[in-house]
């Protein structure tokens, strides 16, 4: 049995035994547009973690994930729910880009410049600057706020399988405004990004200048994308 089917069959049953007890906690209310009034200048800076993911070639399951199946409760549901999932654990499990990630590429940079370089052409604020780390001392007094940007996952997915597959770059990326002087958030967006150009896996593996270029494309655009957010969220204020 293959590792990936072997923690599929772990999480089936435990989904199995758990029910449908649990529940979504409520969304939590947006801060109101008035609160982004009044902010002049604008520190942005990249945040948290960031993990590189690339499609694998291969991501269907073989008879022994139809084997386990066979007994396990409710399969008629589970059944479509395995192979999903098992494509998508394959996906990240097979490949996790390090033949494909660019070295050179900081993504929560990247998108954190295009995000400014947004604003500062728009000209809501007096001054906006992306940082390497969180202004301290006399640095984050001088700002009224401060912008942390996110990527927690970027990389190649899969937009077409078959004899000649397709993927393209994404990005997940997530920006949360906090006041200065408290902390409070202000705003607060996420984004799920895709590059609209398609390629063929074995020509970005051949032409990784062409890899890095997509790549580098699609955090910009997620930086242009969180920017006219924030512009549309002060713009409701007015």
């Amino acid at each position: 049995m293959s590792t990936v089917a072997s923690i599929l069959t772990l999480v089936l049953l435990g989904s199995v035994l758990a029910g449908c007890a649990s529940s979504a906690p409520p969304p939590t209310a947006s801060p109101p547009a008035a609160a982004l009034e009044g902010l002049r200048r604008v520190a942005v800076v990249p945040s948290g973690e960031t993990r590189f993911a690339a499609a694998s070639s291969s991501k269907e399951p073989g008879p022994e994930l139809d084997e386990i199946l066979r007994w396990l409760p409710y399969k008629e549901i589970l059944a479509p729910i395995a192979h999903a999932v098992y494509r998508g654990v394959t996906w990240l499990m097979n490949e996790r880009g390090a033949n494909t990630a660019p070295r050179d590429v900081t993504p929560g940079a990247v998108v954190a410049e295009a995000f400014v370089r947004s604003l500062q052409l728009s000209g809501p604020f007096d001054e906006v600057v992306a940082l390497g780390h969180e202004p301290v001392g006399e640095a984050r007094r001088n700002v009224d706020a401060i912008v942390r940007v996110t990527v927690p996952t970027w990389g190649l997915m899969s937009v077409r399988d078959g004899e000649a597959p397709l993927v393209a770059g994404f990005a997940d990326v997530r920006a949360q405004m906090v006041a200065r002087e408290n902390g409070v958030v202000l705003w607060e967006h996420e984004e799920d990004v895709t590059h609209p150009e398609r390629f063929s896996v074995q020509a970005l593996k051949q032409d990784r200048a062409l890899s890095r270029e997509e790549l580098m494309e699609v955090l910009e655009r997620a930086g242009r994308r969180l920017a006219t957010e924030l512009l549309y969220a002060r713009g409701r204020g007015r």
